[in-house]
């Protein structure tokens, strides 16, 4: 891990009590998106891993992930979030423009080659409310190369989700995983939640794939218009 970014996390590490309290707070996080809350199982988001999955990567995780976010900064001063995207492809005026406090949230952009170490690290800090893991890299990025230090062999993706989500649930955190829905899996993943997003014009189209206590779904419709934006942040 990058010495900086190893620094940052040792100076959070006073948050991690203020993070740990707010785990027990509630089963779900509400995203104060009331369309969406509706649709979703326990009317949030669980503490775990959680897995949006799109078409190539585009649609609509990333506005479901802002809107976590957001809701946490909204609600306490002192939260924390990360957010790991290999490609950097997250536009920091659309974060703003979603009410997101950009001072609290950690960016990292490791090689897509470490990134399964990476987040390791960042879920191990236990000083966030919410993670998000860009999963899948976007059609057109440029990847970065990976790191001549890198000798570790890499994770398969469901012994990595397995390993987050124990983090996750000792830190009472929610992992978010950007996912492209097309792409090979070889085992299902042991994800907590897995929703599948179709992005349209002016909406998200929904559906309900995987729960833990095995409630799916069909599909419904949750419209962009009513979703938090900046002018709404406390």
């Amino acid at each position: 891990m990058p010495a900086a970014i190893s620094e940052l996390l040792s100076r959070l590490g006073s948050h991690i009590e203020r993070a740990e309290s707010l785990s027990v707070e509630g089963a779900s996080l509400r995203l104060d998106w009331p369309e969406l809350d509706a649709v979703l199982p326990d009317g949030g988001l669980p503490r775990g891993v959680v897995e949006l999955a799109a078409p190539c990567s585009l649609g609509g995780g990333t506005s479901i992930a802002l809107a976590a976010i957001r809701a946490v900064h909204a609600r306490d001063a002192r939260a924390w979030c990360a957010w790991v995207d290999p490609e950097a492809t997250l536009y920091a005026p659309g974060v703003k423009r979603a009410g997101v406090d950009l001072s609290r949230l950690l960016f990292v952009c490791p090689p897509r080659t470490e990134l399964g170490r990476i987040a390791i690290k960042v879920a191990a800090a236990r000083v966030f409310d919410v993670i998000v893991i860009d999963v899948a890299p976007v059609p057109g990025s440029t990847t970065k190369p990976p790191s001549r230090r890198t000798t570790k062999a890499q994770w398969p993706m469901d012994v990595l989700v397995r390993k987050l989500a124990l983090l996750a649930a000792e830190g009472g955190t929610t992992i978010l995983l950007l996912t492209d829905s097309m792409a090979p899996r070889a085992v299902p993943w042991p994800v907590s939640l897995r929703l599948e997003l179709t992005r349209r014009s002016e909406s998200i189209v929904l559906r309900v794939a995987k729960d833990r206590k095995g409630r799916v779904g069909v599909a419904k419709t949750v419209p962009l218009r009513s979703r938090p934006s900046a002018r709404e942040a406390g």
